[in-house]
């Protein structure tokens, strides 16, 4: 009886603690997270428009496309890199507040990204090779590529954020679950 009304009368004064640094920890990881998510849609937009720019060039076509496919070639890890970032940062978030919010903003933000990429600029890089006689085939594959992409990140984010959460109910289980616990383990006296 005594350890079950030791958990009843400390734990949740342990438990309002622990909040207060959850709700701090949680204030800063999302500022770091908008910051990141930030930085990374200046950079991943600068690297759209300089790619697109070199499509507009008026100099030799050999060359603008050597240029497109220079800054699209940076464009693709930096994503990936982004993403991956993004997403860790979001597996925190969840883990702190059990918020999904990041981690699916994350995947907002990389499917805008492949959408510009596969479904825009490679669509404008395919007619410009095709106006300037740098290619002569008829079909573009990026947009299934892209479409596949996406839902396999989609469900890359999802089998996490599914995983992230029943992690963290083991971790931190309900105060009701441990005092049901304690009362049931102790012997009758």
């Amino acid at each position: 009886m005594v350890l079950c009304s030791y958990v009843v009368k400390v734990l949740p004064r342990r438990r309002f603690a622990f909040k207060h640094f959850r709700v701090k920890t949680c204030g800063m990881l999302s500022k770091i997270y908008l910051a990141i998510l930030g930085l990374s849609l200046v950079a991943m937009g600068f690297f759209v428009f300089y790619s697109w720019s070199w499509l507009q060039s008026i100099g030799l076509p050999a060359a603008a496309a050597a240029g497109y496919e220079y800054h699209a070639g940076l464009a693709w890890p930096l994503l990936w890199v982004t993403t991956i970032v993004l997403l860790l940062l979001g597996n925190a978030i969840l883990w702190a507040t059990n918020r999904s919010w990041a981690m699916w903003v994350t995947f907002v933000y990389f499917a805008a990204m492949v959408v510009l990429r596969f479904f825009w600029l490679e669509q404008a890089y395919f007619a410009f090779r095709k106006t300037n006689n740098l290619f002569d085939g008829s079909f573009a594959l990026g947009p299934f590529v892209a479409v596949i992409m996406i839902a396999v990140v989609a469900a890359v984010v999802f089998f996490n954020q599914f995983i992230i959460v029943r992690l963290r109910q083991k971790m931190y289980p309900p105060v009701q679950d441990i005092v049901a616990e304690t009362a049931e383990s102790e012997p009758p006296a």
